[in-house]
Order: C-alpha cells, then sequence, then structure tokens
C-alpha cells in the first residue's frame, strides 16, 4: 500500500528453525531523478545535472553518479546536489553515465546519459599553399586517445558579412573562389559527436594575379627598361614587383620595385636575356611572366676600306666589343651620291667585296652587326672607286625666264650625267651696250661672275635697255665644262611725264617727258583712244596728240620700247579746254532722252510676256548634277527636310542600280578564302591584279579595286582590311604599285569584332613576308588619328620603298563621326601630303571591306578638289561613279548624308575665313581713308 512518503512498504515474517518468529515493514526504493542532462562540457570534464525525484527527502537521501568510458573501466562518486561534475576525462572521448538517488538506504532506479567532452584545437595549423584564388589549409589531429574519428570545420569570411563554412574529415582543405591579393581569417575546429573543440584561428593571402602587358620600352646595348601594368584584383595598390632575369650564364640576378617599370643596367650587349616579373603583396608572390629580350649589339669597330678599284670596293671590320657568341650577321647598305636607293648584302664574314659600282662614284657604306634579332648602330663610311678625273658635262637649253629693267633670271637643264647633282654652275655676264650710244671698240666687258647650285639664276642690279652678254658652265672637283652661251636684255626704263598741255579749242594735247635712263629706240603715246608712235629724238621736246574733244580729261599714257620689249607705261591725266562744250551737251541730253525711251519700251514687252506664261506643273523629284558652290547650302536643306527625306530618296537610287559586272576571278575556290565578306568582291574589270607566283593558283588575286579620281581613272586603290592570310598580299600590293600612301580608317578591333589584321610591326623590329621586309621608322600619335613611317625593302630587287600610313581611329564601324570637323582636318593633312608627294603609284585607302569609310573619305578627297577647281561638284554623279568601278562604295546612308555634311562644313569653313580676310581688307581702306580725309 502506498505512503505518504511515496515509498512502499511491505509486511513478512521470519520463522527460525520453528523456534521463533519476527514480523516487521521495509522501506520503498526512492523515485529516480528527473530530466537528467548534460550541462556543459570541456575537453576533460562533462558537467551533469538533474531535478529531485517527487517526494524525495533531501535530508536522508544521497545522488550516485558512475560513468565508464573507453576499458570499460567504472568511477563513481556521490553527492548532494542536483548537479555534479565529472573531471579528469580525456578529452573528445564517449562516456555513459547512470545517476540514481538512495534514500535510507534504498537506491532509485538508474538513470543514464551518453555524453562527450569536447576536442582539443587542432594543432600546427598553418597555410601550407596559395593561388591567386585559393588557399589550401594543414593542421595536425588535437591531442587525445587515438585513433579517433573527428570532423573538422573551416570557417572563413564570404561575400558581405556572411561567413562561409565546410567540413572534411582530413587534416588539409582547399579554399576555393577567393579573391586575389586579398587577406581571409579562417578558423578551424574538431568536433566529435557534435560536440565541437575550441578554434584555432589563421589569417592567410592569396596572391596576386600576374601583372599585365609586360613589354619593353627601350633597350641599349649596357640596360633593358621593362614596364607592365597592374595586376586585375580588388585593390591596385600596394604591390611590390620583382623582376629577375638571367643571360648567357646561370647567374640569376633579381631587383625590386614598386613602379610598373624598371630599368636593368650593367647588362652585356647583344646578349638574351629571360625576365620574369611577378607582383608581391602581403608577403606572397603571384604567378610570373616571362619574356626574353635582347640588349642591342655594339656597333662594329675598325670599318674601313680594304681595298678599290674602278668598279669595286672591299670593305672590313672588327667584330664588336662585348660576347663572342652566339655568331653575328653584318648588313652592309650603301648608297651612290646622287642616288635615292640603298642596296643591301648580309654576311657572317668580317669584310665584302661590293661589285658593279661606277667608276669614279662617291658612296656611303654603313655596317650593322644583328644578333638576337636586334641590329646594332650604325657604323658609317664614305668611300670612292678610282677614277680618271673626266670633264663634266654642259648644260643644255640655256634660256632667259624672265627680265625685269634691271634683271634677268636664267634657266637650264641639268646635264644627262650620275653626277649633275653635284656640279656647281658658274653664270658669267657683262653688258653689250646699247643702240644710242656709241660703242667704244677698243673698250674691254667688264665681266661679272657667280656661282649657284641650282639649275636657275638672276642677274640683278643691271642698266636698263641694255644687251648682255651670258655664259654659264658647270663644275666638279674644280673642273669646268664648256659653256653655253646666251645674249638677252633687261627691259627699257620707264619714263617721267613733267607736262600735259591742252591746245587751243581744246582739241588735242601736247605731252612733255624725260628721257629714260639706259637704251630706248621709240615711244608710244596713248591719250583717251588716239595713239601715236614717236622716235627716240622725242623725249623733252613736246609731242601733240589730236583728236580729243573739248572739256574733257583724258587718260594719258607713254610707253618707252626697246628691242621689241616695252617699259611699264607712265600715265598722266590731261584736260582739254571748254570750247565747243555746249553743243556737246546738247547732244548728251538728247542722247540719255532716247536711252530712257527705249527702256520703257523694253519692259512693257517683258511684263507682256511673263503674263501669257502658263501655271507651272507639279514638280517631280530628279537627281542633282553639278551643284554650284553657292546653291549647295540650299541643296543640303532641302535634301534634310522630313527627316532626310531628299538624301533617302537620292541614296534609294544609287541602292537599286544595279552593275551586273563580272565577279569571275573573286569567286573563285581558290581566292574565296581572301574575302573578308561576301558579298563585297571587286569586279573583274577593275581589280588591281598581283603579279602570279609559278605555281600558286590565285597568288594574283587580292580583294582591292582601282577607283576614279578627279584626273585620272586610276587615282585611288579601295581594299579591304587585310585578313591574317593576306597580310604578305597586302605588302606585294603596295610594292607593286609604289605607292608611298597608305589610308587607314578602321581600328584592328572593334566592339570586340576583328575589322582588321595589325599588319604593321608594333617596334623597330622588321616583319619579313616573303621577299619583303617591313621596318616601323617613326610614329606620331595625336587625337584623332596616327601617322607612321614604314619602309619596305625588298630582299631580291635589293631597293627600298618609303611608305606613310595616315590612321584616322574615330571613325565608328557603320555609323558616322559625330561632327565633320576631325575628318576634315585629317584630309588636310592627307591632301597636302599628296600634293607634296610627286611619283610613285596611287594611294591605298581601307577600312575592314573598303567600301563605305573607303567610299565616303575618297569621295570627300575627290569633290572637294573638284569644289576648289571648278566651282561646283556633283556628289550623286560621283558616288554613282564610284560604284561603277567597286560595290557598295559609300555603304550606307547616313554615311552618304554624312559626305555632304562634310563638304558643306568646307564651304562654311572657307566662308568665314574669306569673311575675316574682308574684314581686315575693309578696316585697312577705312585707316588709310581717314588718314587720307585727315591730311
Amino acid at each position: 500500500m502506498a505512503s505518504p512518503g511515496g515509498g512502499l512498504r511491505t509486511w513478512g515474517s521470519l520463522v527460525l528453525l520453528g523456534l521463533c518468529s519476527w514480523t516487521g515493514a521495509r522501506a520503498a526504493a526512492p523515485n529516480p531523478v528527473r530530466n537528467l542532462s548534460v550541462e556543459a562540457q570541456t575537453t576533460s570534464s562533462i558537467t551533469l545535472s538533474w531535478e529531485a525525484p517527487e517526494g524525495l527527502n533531501p535530508q536522508n537521501s544521497t545522488y550516485w553518479i558512475q560513468w565508464t568510458g573507453q576499458g570499460d573501466k567504472n568511477e563513481t562518486r556521490n553527492t548532494t546536489d542536483i548537479r555534479f561534475t565529472a573531471d579528469r576525462l580525456d578529452p573528445g572521448s564517449s562516456y555513459e553515465f547512470s545517476v540514481w538517488v538512495e534514500e535510507g538506504g534504498v537506491n532509485s532506479s538508474q538513470k543514464t546519459l551518453k555524453a562527450t567532452t569536447a576536442p582539443n584545437a587542432v594543432g600546427n595549423l598553418s597555410v601550407e599553399t596559395w593561388t591567386n584564388s585559393s588557399i589550401t589549409l594543414h593542421w595536425t589531429v588535437p591531442d587525445g586517445p587515438s585513433p579517433q574519428n573527428y570532423i573538422y570545420w573551416v570557417q572563413w569570411p564570404g561575400d558581405g558579412d556572411k561567413n562561409e563554412t565546410r567540413n572534411t574529415t582530413v587534416t588539409s582543405y582547399t579554399v576555393e573562389g577567393l579573391q586575389s591579393a586579398s587577406s581571409y581569417e579562417f578558423s578551424v575546429w574538431a568536433e566529435k559527436n557534435g560536440v565541437p573543440g575550441s578554434r584555432k584561428t589563421l589569417e592567410g593571402f592569396t596572391a596576386p594575379n600576374p601583372v599585365r602587358n609586360l613589354r619593353v620600352e627601350t633597350r641599349t646595348n649596357s640596360s633593358i627598361t621593362l614596364s607592365w601594368e597592374v595586376p586585375n584584383g580588388p585593390d591596385l595598390l600596394n604591390y611590390t614587383y620583382w623582376v629577375q632575369w638571367m643571360g648567357d650564364s646561370d647567374k640569376t640576378d633579381t631587383q625590386s620595385s614598386t613602379n610598373t617599370s624598371v630599368t636593368m643596367d650593367g647588362l652585356e650587349p647583344g646578349t638574351l636575356y629571360k625576365f620574369s616579373v611577378w607582383a608581391k603583396k602581403n608577403d606572397i608572390p603571384g604567378s610570373s611572366e616571362n619574356l626574353s629580350i635582347s640588349t642591342v649589339t655594339n656597333a662594329v669597330t675598325n670599318l674601313g676600306i680594304q681595298e678599290q678599284t674602278n668598279s669595286s670596293i672591299i670593305l672590313s671590320w672588327k667584330a664588336p666589343l662585348g660576347p663572342g657568341h652566339p655568331p653575328y650577321t653584318y648588313w652592309v647598305s650603301w648608297i651612290e651620291e646622287g642616288s635615292f636607293v640603298f642596296r643591301t648584302h648580309n654576311t657572317t664574314d668580317n669584310n665584302i667585296t661590293l661589285k658593279e659600282l661606277e667608276a669614279g662614284s662617291m658612296h656611303t657604306f654603313i655596317v650593322q652587326a644583328e644578333r638576337n634579332r636586334v641590329i646594332s648602330d650604325k657604323g658609317s663610311l664614305t668611300g670612292a672607286t678610282a677614277e680618271t678625273q673626266s670633264t663634266p658635262s654642259e648644260v643644255t637649253d640655256l634660256q632667259k625666264k624672265t627680265q625685269t629693267n634691271n634683271s634677268i633670271t636664267l634657266q637650264w637643264e641639268a646635264p644627262a650625267d650620275p653626277h649633275a647633282d653635284f656640279y656647281i654652275y658658274s653664270v658669267q655676264w657683262a653688258g653689250g651696250g646699247h643702240p644710242q650710244r656709241e660703242r667704244d671698240p677698243q673698250r674691254q666687258l667688264a665681266y661679272q661672275t657667280g656661282k649657284t647650285n641650282e639649275t636657275w639664276y638672276v642677274v640683278e642690279a643691271l642698266v636698263p635697255g641694255t644687251l648682255y652678254n651670258f655664259s654659264v658652265w658647270s663644275e666638279r672637283n674644280a673642273v669646268a665644262s664648256s659653256t653655253q652661251s646666251l645674249h638677252a636684255s633687261t627691259d627699257p626704263d620707264a619714263v617721267t611725264i613733267t607736262s600735259c598741255i591742252s591746245t587751243q579749242g581744246g582739241y588735242g594735247v601736247i605731252l612733255t617727258w624725260s628721257c629714260p635712263t639706259g637704251g630706248y629706240e621709240a615711244f608710244e603715246l596713248q591719250v583717251g583712244d588716239q595713239q601715236v608712235s614717236q622716235d627716240r629724238s622725242s623725249c623733252e621736246t613736246g609731242v601733240s596728240v589730236w583728236g580729243l574733244q573739248p572739256a574733257q580729261a583724258y587718260a594719258a599714257t607713254v610707253t618707252t620700247i626697246w628691242s621689241t620689249m616695252r617699259a611699264a607705261p607712265a600715265s598722266v591725266t590731261c584736260h582739254t579746254e571748254s570750247t565747243g562744250v555746249i553743243a556737246g551737251a546738247i547732244v548728251g541730253v538728247l542722247l540719255f532722252l532716247t536711252l530712257v525711251g527705249l527702256l520703257i519700251f523694253f519692259l512693257k514687252k517683258r511684263y507682256k510676256t511673263s503674263q501669257k506664261k502658263s501655271a507651272p506643273q507639279d514638280l517631280v523629284f530628279s537627281f542633282p548634277g553639278d551643284i554650284q558652290a553657292a546653291d549647295f547650302a540650299d541643296h543640303v536643306r532641302k535634301n534634310e527636310k522630313d527627316s532626310n527625306c531628299g538624301f533617302a530618296e537620292e541614296y534609294q537610287h544609287l541602292a537599286l542600280e544595279s552593275h551586273n559586272q563580272s565577279q569571275r576571278v573573286a569567286s573563285a575556290p581558290e581566292n574565296s578564302a581572301k574575302n573578308r565578306y561576301r558579298n563585297v568582291l571587286p569586279y573583274d574589270w577593275s581589280r588591281v591584279p598581283l603579279r602570279p607566283i609559278s605555281g600558286e593558283p590565285g597568288s594574283d588575286y587580292i580583294n582591292a579595286s582601282f577607283m576614279p579620281g578627279l584626273w585620272s581613272p586610276r587615282e585611288f586603290i579601295a581594299a579591304q582590311g587585310p585578313l591574317p592570310q593576306t597580310v604578305g598580299d597586302f605588302w606585294r600590293l603596295v610594292w607593286e604599285q609604289q605607292s608611298h600612301t597608305l589610308v587607314m580608317l578602321t581600328n584592328c578591333t572593334e566592339f570586340g569584332r576583328v575589322k582588321c589584321e595589325h599588319y604593321w610591326p608594333l617596334d623597330a623590329q622588321p616583319c619579313t613576308y616573303g621577299h619583303l621586309q617591313v621596318t616601323l621608322e617613326g610614329e606620331k600619335a595625336m587625337e584623332n588619328w596616327t601617322i607612321r613611317d614604314l619602309q619596305l625593302w625588298h630582299t631580291q630587287e635589293q631597293k627600298i620603298l618609303h611608305v606613310r600610313q595616315f590612321h584616322y581611329v574615330a571613325w565608328p564601324d557603320h555609323g558616322v563621326p559625330h561632327s565633320p570637323d576631325p575628318l576634315l582636318a585629317f584630309w588636310k593633312i592627307l591632301r597636302q601630303w599628296l600634293d607634296q608627294t610627286q611619283g610613285g603609284g596611287p594611294p591605298i585607302v581601307h577600312c575592314s571591306a573598303g567600301v563605305g569609310r573607303t567610299g565616303t573619305l575618297i569621295a570627300l578627297d575627290v569633290l572637294l578638289r573638284q569644289l576648289e577647281c571648278e566651282g561646283f561638284l556633283s556628289p550623286f554623279s560621283y558616288v554613282r561613279k564610284m560604284r561603277e568601278s567597286r560595290p557598295l562604295m559609300v555603304q550606307t546612308e547616313a554615311q552618304y548624308v554624312f559626305l555632304h555634311q562634310c563638304i558643306l562644313r568646307f564651304l562654311q569653313q572657307s566662308s568665314l575665313a574669306l569673311a575675316k580676310e574682308e574684314a581686315t581688307y575693309e578696316n585697312l581702306v577705312f585707316e588709310n581713308e581717314a588718314a587720307i580725309h585727315a591730311c
């Protein structure tokens, strides 16, 4: 039965050997503890807690705790508290705990619980490896009983404030997807049975990204300067850069810098060095970028002429100072005096024999050493082949070019002689007298002499109206040619009119003038419409001129004549007397009234004719022919109405015109890969053929067309931008056409798409295509364009062609520039070059396809020149004419409109400049007039 204490009491009896018996009550067992749980865990202890059983007498009760770990070893402790800490436990170990209560010597049933101590912290946490996007951590197993099956947790900061956490069962972990050159704090801890150990923390760093665009800035025979760009990454600052290099030996040198360029000094000349450059941050190096560059070779030494004949010269030299290996290649160039073409040979020897030279000719020799594809500075020498001194050739076609009253300009042709450019010309002259002076047969002529390098000479300070004897000869090395002679006269001097007096009655005047300086034969008088000739004796005597009217003012002139030449006329205004003037006035009034009547008659007749005209019919759109410069602005404004409706109709008409011309060569299978776009193929009749190469079908083809200009049907070549496989063909085109000018109107890459292959060298290192070697000699970059000077060397023909490339970089593909002004400025520079460059082939113009931007610039050049030469132009007709030679020229309507805008802007600029000149002129006139009135 139940007791108040909640326990059970049992009754029983005991009979001892039948002798006697005992009867009594035994205490009941207490209830078990409640809510047994783990309150805390460390690496060496576990704290348990529970609640007392119901009905327990705390004064008469004890709690017993028993636990079993590894090895089945039991530990037992007791307490009167409802909390107990079992210590001296092994870390990371599992234990089974039993708890019961004892009351009055009676035990309750047991409550059991399994719990694990916390593991120790991991040991030796370190960064094992790193990259620019990952870090590998490594640690050792925590101290404790072995073996243990731990779970390891790794935590690091992620994006924003969020932490990233991962687990593993091994003692290393690679954290990926990190940012380069960045710092991260990692936490690592072990876990056993869900119980984590204490954390170990470590700061780790990712490596920087590689440096970008490693390149050579400059190099000499003892130094190399490298530069690069900052690595990509979240932080562009605080990098240290390391440069390591090694030459022919195994010696390695290292240099650090905080700048993005560094110069390595003290290098060996003509030596190939291998450079490695990497960025370092937080003491963590990034991966390296590598580059092999050679220093410049020293110049050859002791260059001299070893032997010479009348047709050959043997040059010799010593190898440059510096390492002896690898061997040098020597390039020998020479040019004859007066020539513009270098010839070149190469050799590995320290001497060379140059043959087939002209006897007695002067040459300049240049010898350069090459090693590792780098050429040394020039060693130069001037020498001549042997010769017997010969007499220079005489000048030809000596003539008088112009003359004044005190000077004569002579002109002649240089001798047809290879050394003519180095001749000095002597000019000698003496006066031969004039007719009105007596000649003294005993008087010796006083000769004067002048010298010049030109084929013309101005002889000054001469006497007017005088015959002179001229002699011209050529000289070289103090040896003179035979002379060419010429007789020529100066113009006579003008007279000075001393008086002009009216005759009595006013029907004539009497002119008087002084005798001129120098020679003169006659005088010609002009007064109004009356002309009179007088002999030389009439000066200072007075001459009458009749046939004039009274009371009139007449312009009178007197002109000196000598030896078929005329002086500048002297002029004066003569006034006749007024006799008979009344009769003249009456006649004048009658004539005026007659003219007024005729004017009224013709005005009435014109008005009646205009009334008979019919009403105007509706106009239909007509395409313009020649447009006068003064009308061009109105033409553009008319076509710009209604969103360029007029231009749209013109361009639509161009687009609808069909040019069914053969494109058989461009469409051939062997040439299909040479075309950038399938719809832009040159016509057979206008394509530019290359010289065929034996055994190579299609080797005569390139996508280029001859284009008509202002003066010639082949004034330009329009070409597509070279493809990788046609760069060699493009340079063949330049060489075979001997074109000195390239015009490039596209960037190599636009909006991520390749528009044109980069066909010229990036630096001074030449590029070779077959027999053609291309060298970049100079480059000048402006805001909207770049000008490059290139040299083509034909290794087989041993000739040089100089080419200038005009590269406009501000023209978008298919679109048009925002303003015509930069393109007009570019055109002016290009046109100035073309006007100065005489001879050679047509300029080669290209963009990507060679039709849109190319056609627009060619049309602009031709039309602006037509405007300047003829005062009118016809854009529509010329674009149509271009499309007959190459399809799709001026490819878009926007380009067609832009062409007109450029021409209009050109006219506006010209008008503005003219207005400024007129304003300046008007100001000068006003100032002069004011000065006159002030006087």
